[in-house]
Formats: structure tokens, sequence, C-alpha cells
């Protein structure tokens, strides 16, 4: 059993192992041929096993290559010299101990996926969590590759199911079976229809946490008499998140889903849909008996949105929520925030004062806050913007919408840094 023991926060790499150091724990994983995963903390001195359920294997990106002449660090090697052991001695000739952690974290989770089987890295890479029971259901029945390749999200769920049972993974043998038998294993309709609309769904877009509901919101849809998953080219996270929302379903047209389909930007984190829940909670809150009817696409939405906004802010502004909240009662930041960079937003007047100046509705957001399950940041480099973050039925935080001025999109260095930033205390806890 590994012997290592909590210290100063870092990521190494070695012998096959990731070892992942918090403030007060430490995670040992093994990828293959046997994959494992232990941590111990300061309070538990025991290993124990666990399922890591952050990002293991991401896509590779090789560093940009520096001359030795100008003093920069050796380029990443090859991927041909990875498989000769030279990417082991590579890493092993700067501790990464003496490394800043962002470059820690990278080549610690380099080395992770080229200790895997190229095509098990590749298999699980599209996935953005949660990957750990899909690595089990392909090191015990490596047929299921194929299946992966063909369609992502049944493998995906049917790892979830099984949840790591080696033994039922091997007497399955679900790479030798048809898709509807699968699908009819795991109590779904096992048509082709079914079987065509879960090949639709994007790996990114689904997780852990929220298959259940995918799975349900597939049933749902084949039950209908018109199902309107059918003619989408692809189904992503906007387009999952939308018909989740029981609300922002009943709003959104088939043509604005189709827009979100076809939006990249809504591939990976859904962001239509909290335009149309926050459109839709204002109005109601605002005139209750009135009902705004579909939005019959993004650039329609916008505009409602907007209108909405400014008679609320104005609302906002005349009631200034007087004595509705109170200043104490506001939770404590869930995460420490960056002076200068990332700040945490600690009464109602600031989210007043944040939804004016950024020409949003996170005033709106105000009870969610004082609840404690929402937590607003106000966002300074690289750009500014406007964060929530999200308590997740796991109790870590996630980001709940990550916007520049008026709604617009964050960059993706911002989205990026916030990530890091978030990852570091899921990590740390």
């Amino acid at each position: 059993m590994p012997s290592n023991s909590p210290a100063a926060p870092g990521f190494s790499f070695s012998d096959g192992k990731l070892r992942i150091f918090g403030e007060d724990s430490v995670m040992v994983i093994t990828g293959w041929p046997e994959p494992t995963a232990v941590r111990r903390t300061s309070r538990r001195q025991l290993w124990q096993h666990f399922v890591p359920d952050f990002r293991l294997v991401r896509p590779y990106r090789p560093s940009r290559k520096k001359s030795q002449d100008q003093g920069g660090e050796e380029s990443q090697p090859a991927a041909d010299q990875l498989a000769f052991g030279f990417f082991d001695e590579a890493i092993s000739q700067k501790p990464l101990s003496l490394l800043p952690i962002e470059k820690q974290r990278r080549k610690a989770f380099d080395g992770f996926r080229f200790s895997l089987p190229k095509p098990i890295a590749a298999a699980l890479e599209p996935f953005r969590s949660h990957q750990w029971l899909l690595l089990l259901l392909l090191r015990y029945d490596e047929s299921a590759v194929d299946l992966v390749k063909q369609n992502p999200a049944l493998a995906f769920l049917l790892a979830q199911k099984m949840n790591g049972d080696a033994g039922l993974i091997r007497s399955l043998e679900c790479g030798s079976m048809r898709q509807r038998d699968l699908l009819k294993s795991l109590d779904l309709p096992s048509s082709p229809s079914a079987v065509k609309l879960f090949r639709k769904i994007k790996p990114g877009a689904i997780n852990g946490e929220n298959w259940e509901s995918i799975v349900a919101t597939v049933r749902t849809e084949l039950d209908r008499p018109k199902p309107r998953l059918v003619h989408l080219p692809v189904i992503n996270s906007g387009v999952l998140e939308i018909l989740n929302h029981p609300q922002a379903a009943d709003a959104a047209s088939q043509n604005l889903l189709e827009e979100v389909a076809n939006d990249k930007s809504e591939n990976y984190r859904a962001r239509i849909v909290h335009l149309i829940s926050n459109t839709l909670r204002m109005s109601a809150e605002m005139n209750p008996h009135h009902r705004l009817g579909l939005f019959q696409s993004i650039r329609r939405l916008r505009e409602i949105h907007d209108r909405i906004t400014e008679d609320y802010h104005r609302r906002v502004q005349r009631l200034k929520y007087v004595s509705n909240f109170d200043s104490s009662r506001f939770k404590n930041p869930p995460v420490e925030g960056i002076s200068g960079k990332i700040e945490p937003i600690t009464s109602p007047e600031g989210l007043v004062d944040e939804g004016e100046s950024q020409g949003n509705c996170v005033a709106s957001y105000v009870s969610r806050v004082e609840q404690g399950d929402t937590f607003i940041y106000r966002v300074l480099i690289p750009e500014r913007c406007t964060l929530s973050i999200v308590r997740a039925p796991d109790g870590q935080w996630r980001i709940g919408q990550l916007e520049s001025k008026f709604n617009t999109d964050a960059r993706s260095e911002t989205e990026e840094f916030v990530e890091a930033w978030l990852e570091r205390h899921r990590i740390s806890v």
C-alpha cells in the first residue's frame, strides 16, 4: 500500500501512479493494468478506496518547444518516444515539486494519460468528469472500446450501472451485444430510435451527476407523440439542461432547441437554460399571471430577457429589497476568493451593485445566496465577469454561470482561470 503522507499541495506521477497532495490529504491513483484509487487524510490515516469524480484524462496538448539557448524548458516528448519510456525519464529530470503548481498538474496528469493503452485513453478523453467507472468497464471488458466509439453515452450509462463490478462486467461482454439489448438491460426502451438518440448525446454532456436525469429525459421524449430530440443533429449540455428544467422545456420552441444544439458553446456547459429560467422568474415575480409563451429563437429570447431585466432593475431600485433580506444572514463564501482577481459578493446591496454594473439580473439571486446553495463572485481578471457557483448534489461547488457584461459569454481563458480556481478547491477539500 502506498506510503505517502499529506504534504504541501502538489502533483506527481511515477511508477504508474498519479499522486495528488492536498493540504490534509493524499490521493494515489493507478490506471493500468489494475485500476486502483486510494486516499487518506490527516484525520483518517488508513488508506481507503474511493471513486475519483474529477477528470483524469484530458486531450493531450504538447507544450510549445523552446530552444535550449533561450533558456526555455525542454518540450514535451513526442508520442512515439512515450512507448519507449522516454516520458518517465523526461519527468524525472526535474522534480515536480520545483515546478509551478499548474505545470506539476499538467505533467502529472499527462503521465497518467500515457500510462494507459492508447485506445483506452482515447475512449476516456471526451468525457469531462467521472471517468473512473468507465475506465473499469474498459479494463474488465476491452471489447467495450468499440461501444464507446459508436455510442459513448450508452457506454457511460453501462459503466455507471455496473459500478466497477469486475465479475458483472466480464459476464455481460457488452462489446459483443446489440445496443438495443444493452438498452433493455438498463430497463430503457430498446427501439432503434432510442439507440439513435443516445448516439447523438455529446460525451462531454454526460457525467456521474446528471446521467439519471438524462435517462429520464430520453425516456420522456420517446413517450411523446412528437419527440423533440429526434430531429436534432446532436444532443449537447444546452439541450439536455433545457429539457431537464420543466419551465424552460415548456418555454423552448423546437427552433430554439435546434439553435442550441448547433451552438458549440453549449456543448459542455449550458448557458441558454439560465437565460430562459431567469427571464421566466423575473417575469413571474413582476406579473405572476402573465405567460410569455414560446421563445422562438435565441435572438428573440435575448430581446425579451433584456427588456424584462430592465423593468426588473427598475423594480429592484424602487424597492431596494428594503428590509426583505438581512445582510447578516448571508452565508460566508464557500470558496475563498483571490483578492483583485475573484472576489465574493457578501451583501444584497453588493448583488444589486453588480447587476447594475454588469447589466445582468444577478440581484434576483439574493434569495438563493441567502439559502446557501448559490454564491456570487465578481471576476476581475482576465476580464470583468459575474460568476455564480452552485452546490452540486455531491456537495461540491461548480460553475453555474460565468458571463461578461450584458450576459455575453466569457472568453475561454476566463473560464479556464475560474475552473482552475475551483478545481484546486475541490481537490484540497
